[in-house]
Formats: structure tokens, sequence, C-alpha cells
């Protein structure tokens, strides 16, 4: 027999013959392998939370991308509607994301329509993924779920599109290019620079990164640990990253800081307090020594290092 006649037949097998129910069996296996799709898209793809709640509806999946955006998930084992467009677009708006991944059987062309439009006339920090998901085998083996992007951003289009867009973020720039006052600058300029200094007495191999509108502090692998928020809310907002799936009352967290009020951003997992004058800064290794506690990744890192 000729070696080449032993090649086997790709077979397309009904999405539903794998995966009965879309919630108890599709999500679930998406959520413990955001690496499969990721990989498709192009980008990496660390799990917050299922059935994340947005208002009085719950959207299927809520992730993180290795940079720090949060990205929405919206699954539907059948053809695109108006329905998870409509739910797309209000779970977008209610967690502030800026990756939108819609995942589907099959699209309809005004449904490709529309995203490639949002990828058209939205920031070029925005992002539309419309991808088909298709059941695949050889023969009698494993069934193999394979993710086809449809519609994803143009990332050198967009940015042409816009105006200048800054890489390289910095006090400066939150200045000249965000236009964000200078008395929030040097409180939060304060602020990091004692989060610094605390970082490197304890030793953690945290390191500091400017973002647009924000300052994170990353553990390994480009997860945030602590953030300085100068933009989204006002006054300076300092938080600590909790881990997906959990929150202050189950954490039985108190407020080690009862001068100031406590913030809980619960679709980015972040619990911390506002800022709103240099009376007001807590102490740095105080906030280092919780987000060691209970930030993510903290527990891995201290058994790394052991």
């Amino acid at each position: 027999m000729d070696h080449l006649d032993q090649f086997g037949r790709l077979e397309r097998v009904k999405v539903r013959d794998g995966f009965k129910d879309e919630a108890q069996d599709f999500t679930p296996w998406l959520a413990r392998n955001l690496d499969r799709l990721g990989e498709q898209l192009g980008l990496a793809l660390e799990l917050r939370e299922t059935e994340h709640p947005v208002g009085r509806y719950a959207l299927d999946i809520l992730a993180n991308d290795v940079t720090g955006r949060l990205v929405v998930i919206e699954n539907q084992l059948g053809q695109s509607d108006h329905d998870h467009l409509g739910k797309l677009l209000t779970y977008a708006a209610g967690t502030d994301c800026r990756v939108v991944i819609w995942i589907a059987t099959s699209f309809s062309a005004e449904h490709i329509a529309a995203f490639e439009w949002l990828n058209r006339t939205t920031t070029a920090e925005v992002g539309f993924y419309a991808v088909q998901v298709e059941l695949l085998r050889i023969g009698d083996s494993a069934l193999a779920p394979h993710f086809q992007p449809l519609v994803r951003p143009n990332e050198v289009a967009k940015a042409a599109s816009t105006t200048r867009e800054v890489t390289d973020w910095g006090w400066e720039t939150y200045n000249g290019d965000l236009h964000l006052p200078m008395h929030r600058i040097v409180l939060a300029k304060r602020i990091v620079d004692g989060l610094t200094a605390a970082i490197e007495a304890c030793q953690r191999p945290w390191q500091v990164k400017f973002r647009k509108g924000y300052v994170a502090f990353q553990r390994a692998g480009g997860y945030n640990v602590i953030v300085v928020d100068l933009v989204r809310n006002r006054p300076v907002r300092l938080a600590i990253k909790l881990p997906s799936g959990q929150d202050p009352d189950s954490l039985e967290l108190t407020n080690l800081l009862p001068q100031l009020p406590v913030v809980w951003d619960a679709s980015a997992h972040e619990w911390g307090w506002h800022i709103q004058s240099a009376e007001d800064l807590p102490n740095p290794e105080l906030v280092v020594g919780l987000a060691d506690r209970y930030a993510v990744g903290a527990s891995d890192e201290s058994s790394e290092e052991g």
C-alpha cells in the first residue's frame, strides 16, 4: 500500500454533537481552554470569571489579555442573531472592555458587516472579533474544536485613521497628550514612587508599566498586581488585583486604611481607594503587603521563589 493512501479525511461534525448545551458544556470548556482561542486570534487570554454580572444580565466569559486589556467573550452555538449582538454591546459598555469576541457556529452577512463597521469607526484601542467555531475530526479520532476568525480588527488601518497614538506613556505624555491636570499627576507620581521603593525593599519581582491613563505594577507574564489609575475614576484610584471569581466579601477583606473610602471595581476585580490629596497617601509598605497576600498570582510567585 502506498503510504500516501494512509492519510485520513478531515470531517466537520455538528458542534451540538460535541457540546450539547452552551452554558453547561461549551462555556465551561472554553473557560478552561482559552489558550486555544487565543492562538487563533493572536491573543494571550487569561480567565477572570464566567457568568460575569453586568446589571441585570450575565456575560459568558470575562477575561484579560497579556497587556491587561479587559476582554468580553459571548458564545452562541447557532446562527448569529440580533439578540446576541445587542448583548455584546451592552456587555462592552458595562465593563468598559477593550476587546469584544463573538463566537457562533455561523454568522449572517449583516452581522459580519456590523462588526467590520465597528472596527472601522471605533478607536484604535478597541477591537471586535467575530469567530466561527466548528468541530473537526479524522476518522475515529477525538473531536477537535477549531476557531476561525471571520472578522478581526485591522490594527494598521485603525491606527492610521486616528490621531497620533502615543506608545511611550509617562508623566509628561499624561499631561501633554491626555491633558490630565498636573496636581493629579504629581499625586499619582508620589504614590508610584512610594510603591516602587516598598516593592524593592521586599524584593518582589514586579515591574512598573506605564499605560494609557494608568500605571500598573505587573508580575511575571504581564499581569497587573497593583494599579494607580489617573483617568477612569476621579480622584486618583489606587487598587490591588483580587483573584478571579472572588470579591472583598468572599475574602473577608477589611479596610486597613479607614481614612480612605473603599472602591470595588467588580468588572476589573480591583479593590482599592480614592486618594484625594497628599494628606491621604497610604503607607506603601501596607499596600504592597496587601497586594502580596491577595493579588492574582501572589501565592504562585511565593511558591516559585521558595
